[in-house]
């Protein structure tokens, strides 16, 4: 059994078809357990030196029914992943509406602000013009692209979140 220095725990937020399901599914992660609400999963990372368990709360976006245990999920957190659809961009303002509850809840807990489907850059909907405002409207400090398709920077992205995890 692996010792862990640290385990943090991370709620992901994403809007229907953005790409939370493809990740919480994804043979980027481990173990795969489905709750009411939330489907949770993990991913091992050695970072300088330390093992780490990412331990991902991925919530469900199913407002009406599950938006009262949101905030439960982000009290218990060390860290938030948002993310959007780089050819939708009201996937974008979900996402601030995400952004908003949880600063709301927690003012202090490092946001990592993603756009999925970079494979698809000729749909782009989403100017990084517009995440650079959008980033600095909503105080968020840090965010990236990734594909979970073709994998491009996925793994990128849970080593960034650990930094930022680190560093709080």
């Amino acid at each position: 059994m692996t010792e862990y220095d640290y385990t943090f725990k991370v709620c992901v937020f994403a809007d229907k078809d953005v790409g939370k399901e493809t990740l919480a599914k994804s043979n980027f992660l481990n173990r795969h357990f489905h709750m009411i609400g939330v489907e949770s999963t993990s991913k091992d990372v050695e970072f300088c030196g330390k093992n780490i368990r990412l331990q991902f709360w991925i919530i469900s976006d199913d407002r009406e029914r599950f938006q009262h245990i949101w905030k439960q999920y982000i009290k218990g957190s060390l860290g938030v992943i948002l993310m959007y659809d780089i050819t939708n961009a009201k996937t974008l303002k979900m996402v601030s509406e995400w952004c908003q509850m949880v600063k709301d809840c927690r003012k202090d807990i490092p946001i990592l602000l993603v756009g999925n489907k970079i494979d698809l850059e000729e749909q782009r909907e989403v100017s990084k013009d517009r995440v650079d405002k959008f980033k600095e409207n909503h105080d968020i400090s840090s965010s990236m692209e990734i594909s979970l398709k073709t994998r491009e920077n996925v793994e990128k992205m849970f080593l960034r979140l650990t930094e930022m995890l680190l560093e709080n």
